[in-house]
């Protein structure tokens, strides 16, 4: 027990872990294990929350050993993972073994919720108005695209749906994964748009011209539009 409490003198905070330099904590896809640091603010910070508990669970095994196990068992794993799961044990009475505490860093995925969220955030998007929980759902939804999101039901689409969002989850992991894009104003569909005073009066002259009217008519009509002009210019 007493090397398990000696842990505890490191700076066991699961934010450090979430927001240390990516090139001191972050680890990248081809590595084999997590950095010795890492490991040891993780075991100072379930040590602080478990105390005598933590080392009943490795009561007879060699602490380094489990510490070596844990390095390489999550070594595919992010800071933010981590910190996911050293904040979901917070509400644990007993601490996780290696398979629950990989489980704590990331929970199985909803695809379903995930879908919801794709064809809510899309409809938002026209809006820019969209919150994505994650870029992976984002950069799924636009691989399957606006048409299939807003006309598939998720029975018909689940596959399809499950096999990109994977991939964009394993591209987020391994840090392939783009940011959101800002979202961009879409043109209004033909027949849609509301012509401004200005345009009104342009479109009367133009049909005053081509209807063959009088010349003072057409005149008159190119003036009014000359006005509307300068009034929307004045007030724009």
């Amino acid at each position: 027990m007493t090397n398990v409490l000696k842990l505890s003198q490191c700076l066991p905070d699961a934010a450090a872990l979430k927001a240390a330099p990516a090139s001191s904590t972050s680890p990248q896809p081809c590595s084999h294990r997590l950095p010795d640091a890492w490991v040891e603010r993780l075991f100072a910070r379930l040590s602080a929350l478990y105390g005598a508990r933590l080392a009943d669970l490795w009561r007879g095994a060699d602490l380094e050993e489990v510490k070596d196990v844990w390095a390489v068992e999550l070594a595919d794993l992010s800071g933010e993972e981590i910190a996911r799961g050293l904040a979901a044990c917070r509400d644990r009475k007993f601490p996780p073994t290696l398979p629950e505490f990989r489980e704590l860093c990331r929970p199985p995925i909803d695809f379903e919720a995930a879908f919801r969220e794709a064809c809510e955030q899309t409809r938002l998007r026209e809006m820019g108005l969209d919150r994505w929980s994650s870029p992976a759902i984002y950069w799924a939804a636009a691989r399957i695209g606006n048409w299939d999101l807003r006309n598939s039901s998720y029975q018909a689409i689940a596959k399809r749906w499950q096999a990109e969002l994977a991939v964009a989850l394993e591209e987020q992991r391994a840090g392939r994964l783009p940011e959101i894009p800002p979202a961009r104003p879409t043109l209004p569909a033909p027949g849609k748009t509301t012509p401004t005073a200005q345009a009104k009066a342009w479109i009367a002259a133009c049909r005053a011209i081509l209807d063959g009217r009088s010349q003072p008519e057409i005149e008159a009509l190119k003036a009014t539009a000359m006005r509307a002009c300068a009034v929307g210019g004045a007030t724009a």
